[in-house]
């Protein structure tokens, strides 16, 4: 594995898949432990100046794995351009026909926390997760139910699209 993928599968482990009180005891990002040990999760570098997004899509869709994780090597995205950044992938992947994928982005830069807890300044590089709409609206459906959100400040909340 390469030296980046080995530091994000420890940012995955170490961080995402760590229960933690900011998240009402729940894990930062509570389903990516089942797809990583299901195998279901697409791990790439992602060189912007060597190969095109979509044709990455195009690798993860091929792989027939449930969510993957990019990392992005080149393009320095400032923080308070995350959201727009992954409005723009989003918009990209409804153009080119992938409408039922979704994005998530994580920037070391973002300025998301809870009490003073911000995951995203862990992350390795810039990171960009992918996952069909239909699984992550059926974890948002599942996460509502829960407390998971109750101790996230309005502004984190209005980031991921979360009404309370």
């Amino acid at each position: 594995m390469e030296p980046l993928l080995e530091e994000v599968m420890s940012y995955i482990t170490g961080v995402l898949e760590t229960r933690r009180e900011e998240f009402s005891g729940f894990s930062v990002y509570p389903f990516v432990k089942a797809d990583r040990i299901a195998d279901q999760l697409f791990l790439k570098v992602y060189d912007n100046e060597k190969q095109s997004f979509l044709s990455v899509v195009g690798e993860f869709i091929k792989s027939g794995k449930r969510s993957a994780l990019l990392a992005q090597i080149n393009g320095d995205v400032p923080g308070d351009e995350t959201s727009g950044y992954q409005n723009f992938i989003n918009m990209l992947l409804d153009e080119a026909g992938y409408g039922n994928i979704g994005s998530l982005c994580f920037n070391p830069k973002d300025e998301l926390d809870i009490d003073g807890y911000n995951p995203r300044s862990l992350a390795p590089c810039f990171l960009i997760n992918l996952a069909y709409k239909k699984d992550l609206s059926k974890g948002h459906r599942a996460l509502k139910r829960t407390n998971y959100y109750d101790n996230m400040p309005k502004k984190y909340l209005n980031y991921l699209g979360v009404k309370k």
